[in-house]
């Protein structure tokens, strides 16, 4: 008598839910939660379903990849920061599949549903805009490790970045301004500390602090300073001093200067965060805080590779240290 194979399409019927969940379930991966899972194996158990090992073991192929999410490749710094990724993911003997975001934070939530898609074992993300509420929901669907934010819930590799925005503000206070401006990017959630790390060193040195949002981009930056270069204020009311959210703005304010005739730092220091390649450039000498991107990148994988190898164990965050980089774009004020 012919033994007739039940077929995981049967087993999905019965249990009343998709042929991928069934999939999942077998796999013991996410995107299922533990009440479906169990209903699903029950089901064909008491069905004498008989899992294919071959095909199992070619779904399982996606556990030698790592996602990366990058949120726009170009700004330089995110791009040394994959430079890191890649290099721990080679040795590991990874592959990499990447997913793209945008400034304004709107593709944020289809490149991490791609890599879900993408079946990656486990996601490195670095810049995500999406707030904590929205990641939150995540969870127990992608494995996720955030780089240059902490986000509740997941691991991190993090940059002590109220410190850095101390460093870079003490040396403009050091160098006798007073009126410093802070491009600083959109109160969101992550993003907050280079904010706070200016505003409490102003305070400290008894000044108000100055700031200004501005979305991440180059062209952002330049249009949010040139009307205040252009304005008729008194030259007591002015800044004497930028310091910008990351590289890409500070190169916005140095290009408003250009297109005026001025300069950094007769007319006005400028400084960023990041210390992207760009900023080393002869002629742009931008004096920035250095994050060290590329170690965040390699350590943010190695951190991937470890929690894929230990899915149960507590989050770990880890926090470095910046440097300040001080180079020509910075001096004394002219007044």
């Amino acid at each position: 008598m012919a033994v007739v194979k039940v077929t995981m399409a049967q087993v999905a019927r019965e249990a009343g839910v998709s042929l991928s969940l069934v999939s999942l379930a077998f796999r013991d991966a996410y995107g299922v939660s533990e009440k479906t899972k169990e209903h699903i194996l029950a089901t064909a158990k008491r069905m004498n379903y008989q899992p294919n090992t071959v095909a199992a073991r070619l779904a399982r192929k996606a556990d030698d990849t790592l996602g990366v999410f990058l949120l726009d490749l170009r700004n330089e710094v995110f791009v040394d920061m994959f430079d890191g990724m890649r290099a721990s993911a080679t040795e590991a003997g990874r592959e990499l599949v990447l997913s793209v975001g945008s400034t304004g934070g709107e593709l944020d939530r289809g490149a991490l549903d791609s890599l879900i898609r993408a079946r990656v074992d486990v996601a490195v993300a670095a810049g995500l805009l999406l707030p904590d509420e929205v990641l939150a929901k995540y969870r127990g669907r992608l494995r996720l490790v955030s780089v240059a934010r902490v986000v509740p819930g997941f691991d991190s590799v993090d940059c002590d970045n109220r410190l850095g925005a101390a460093l870079a503000t003490q040396h403009l206070l050091d160098l006798g301004h007073r009126r410093i401006l802070h491009l600083a990017n959109r109160p969101s959630d992550g993003y907050l500390e280079r904010r706070i790390g200016f505003e409490q060193t102003v305070r400290a040195a008894g000044l108000t602090p100055w700031v200004i949002d501005v979305d991440y981009s180059r062209d952002a930056a330049a249009a949010a300073i040139g009307p205040i270069l252009d304005s008729a204020l008194d030259s007591a009311q002015r800044p004497t001093a930028v310091l910008a959210h990351n590289d890409q703005m500070a190169l916005g304010v140095l290009d408003a200067l250009h297109e005026r005739g001025l300069r950094a730092p007769h007319d006005l220091s400028v400084a960023g965060y990041d210390n992207t390649t760009l900023s080393r450039t002869p002629g742009i000498a931008l004096t920035t805080v250095d994050l060290h991107a590329v170690d965040l990148g390699r350590q943010a994988a190695e951190l991937a590779i470890w929690r894929s190898a230990n899915p149960d164990e507590p989050v770990v965050v880890k926090t470095s240290t910046p440097t300040l980089v001080v180079r020509g774009s910075t001096g004394p004020p002219a007044d």
